[in-house]
């Protein structure tokens, strides 16, 4: 592979999109993170030194947008470091006093209990101590070499520990992009080699766990903590939640455009995170490789850790709580071919009540989908709604965290979902979406939905029957399926095979299904589901999946921090054990 090619590729797309950063609008920029990039090179000086000022002065003025300040001083924190080590000595005695003040007096980690929250702030505090050698934290009452010694510790362990067991926020179409950036700043700011490597190989894992659940930089199946802009839109790639002010905050897709390139007939969408536009990380050869030379259709099998978030806040790592989910996992599996990607939650363990985190189980979780090919919303999925809040912890598109009411069985060409929702309060039915502008033919026959797209059949069959929403802003791609327990399936067959979209939904619909509600249990095809197992041709499926990683490409046992990458002839080892 020529990777002085691909170098040079990926340099003019760094190009164009850091010149995108220097022209965005500053007065909302509100963790300076653009500002910071204008300053270093050398652009719109005053306009820049002020947002910056301004954003050092974190805790000094009310929060722009009403919010407490405890909870994104962290993002704050993150986006101003690049200025310590490549402009410091260029701002004035005021912007560089309000930035000592910031990093030396003022505690800012977050107030939110989450993986990516816990990692920034300590990141980002791991830097200053490096920048303010010699220099005491009063904040923190300890000295920057303290503090130094203390976080790399802590980062080096977490690392290693991600490495093993996957992220929390697993396969995160936003946080993952988040992880990222830190990373970003990590490898290009630290004086550690031992934690500029590893913080290499860990960017390099991240975008190969999202390479092997893409195609065209469109990420399918299960994620972990994700909104619902990303998960209704795969190439949606900026988080523009207020205004302007999370204009750099980018999604996997945009950093599958930034690394890889953008495919024809996709949007190529520039905006980035500053902090990895300044960075020097470029992709390993085996990275690239996957990108460009794995052979469809493959299935790819993860095992992901029950996400405990109490464990990486505070002062040390909460080993005990960690060890209570040692044996515990999300399984996830995902199926991908040239016209179709499907992939879901095949099983996942409850939290041990005794952990203060066990609510956060399905928290903004997506759980499955089918991801068809020509565009980021071809895609159907089903979900429980709950609060319509757009990022609270269970809504109308993601999440069912208080809930729990669904589980979910996924094979190379068919999905099967049950909800059982037994609290009075949660909503009484099921979503889906369904966006019928991608499937110029179909066919409605009771409880069941025949779609074509391209070559594919596509049967969707539900126990309750379904409605389309006809007005308001779903109108076109939501459906509703009343009721309290519910089975779903969806399954996908080669049309060529039948002839036509009648023929293959009459085949269909002289196959049985079998939902038993009281013990709530389906059975389709060769499949068998209920709530804690699962058959295929009646051999039961073993849960938890022994290795982190299973597929022609990516291998690696659990807990082990040793990843193989195998493309071809090409073969390269990832040991996070040193």
């Amino acid at each position: 592979m020529d990777m002085l090619a691909e170098q040079a590729k990926f340099e003019t797309r760094r190009k164009k999109a850091q010149d995108f950063l220097l022209s965005v609008d500053l007065s909302d920029d509100l963790y300076a993170g653009a500002s910071v990039f204008s300053l270093i090179h050398g652009a719109r000086r005053e306009a820049a030194e002020a947002q910056l000022k301004f954003t050092a002065e974190w805790f000094e003025h009310p929060h722009p947008h009403g919010r407490d300040h405890r909870g994104e001083a962290d993002f704050a924190a993150i986006s101003m470091v690049p200025a310590l080590f490549r402009c410091y000595d260029d701002l004035s005695q005021a912007c560089r006093d309000a930035l000592d003040t910031f990093f030396l007096a003022r505690d800012y980690r977050s107030m939110h209990g989450s993986e990516n929250h816990a990692l920034m702030a300590r990141v980002a505090r791991l830097l200053a101590a490096e920048f303010y050698r010699g220099r005491q934290f009063v904040q923190y009452g300890k000295t920057a070499e303290e503090l130094h010694a203390e976080d790399e510790g802590y980062i080096d362990d977490f690392l290693m520990y991600r490495a093993g067991r996957a992220w929390g926020e697993f396969d995160s179409l936003g946080y993952n992009a988040e992880d990222i950036c830190i990373l970003n700043s990590l490898y290009t700011f630290t004086s550690s080699q031992r934690l500029r490597k590893k913080a290499g190989m860990m960017i390099d894992l991240l975008l190969l766990d999202m390479l092997l659940d893409s195609k065209a930089g469109i990420y399918g199946g299960a994620h972990g903590r994700s909104y619902p802009e990303a998960v209704l839109d795969s190439t949606f790639a900026s988080m523009v939640t207020h205004g302007k002010s999370h204009i750099y905050h980018s999604t996997m897709y945009a950093y599958w455009c930034y690394y890889f390139g953008a495919e024809a007939g996709y949007p190529e969408q520039l905006v980035y995170h500053p902090a990895s536009l300044l960075s020097d990380y470029f992709p390993s050869e085996a990275v690239f490789r996957i990108a460009r030379e794995r052979k469809l259709p493959y299935s790819h099998k993860e095992r992901k850790h029950l996400h405990v978030m109490t464990a990486w806040m505070g002062d040390h790592i909460h080993r005990k709580e960690l060890a209570l989910v040692e044996e515990l996992s999300i399984d996830k599996r995902i199926y991908v071919c040239e016209d179709y990607m499907l992939g879901g939650i095949t099983h996942q363990d409850a939290y041990p009540e005794e952990l203060v985190c066990a609510w956060y189980a399905h928290h903004q979780q997506h759980e499955w989908e089918l991801t068809l090919p020509g565009d980021g919303r071809a895609k159907i999925f089903t979900h429980h709604p709950g609060d319509p809040g757009q990022y609270k912890i269970h809504n109308q598109w993601t999440g069912d965290s208080f809930c729990n009411c669904g589980t979910h069985f996924c094979t190379d060409d068919t999905a099967i979902h049950m909800y059982n929702i037994r609290k009075e309060e949660e909503y009484p039915f099921i979503n889906a979406d369904i966006p019928l502008e991608f499937f110029p033919e179909r066919r409605e026959c009771g409880s069941y939905l025949f779609l074509r797209h391209g070559r594919l059949g596509i049967m969707l069959w539900f126990s309750n029957g379904y409605r389309f929403v006809t007005e308001g802003p779903t109108a076109g791609f939501e459906a509703i399926s009343d009721g309290r327990q519910h089975a779903v399936i969806c399954h996908v067959e080669y049309l060529e095979k039948y002839g036509s979209l009648d023929a293959f939904a009459a085949a269909m619909q002289a196959l049985p299904i079998a939902f038993d509600r009281e013990n709530m249990s389906v059975e389709f095809l060769d499949i068998r589901m209920d709530y804690e197992n699962r058959w295929v041709k009646g051999e039961l499926q073993t849960f938890p999946y022994q290795k982190l990683y299973e597929s022609p490409y990516l291998n690696a046992e659990y807990g082990s921090g040793i990843l193989e990458i195998t493309v071809g002839d090409f073969r390269e080892v990832m040991d996070f054990n040193f």
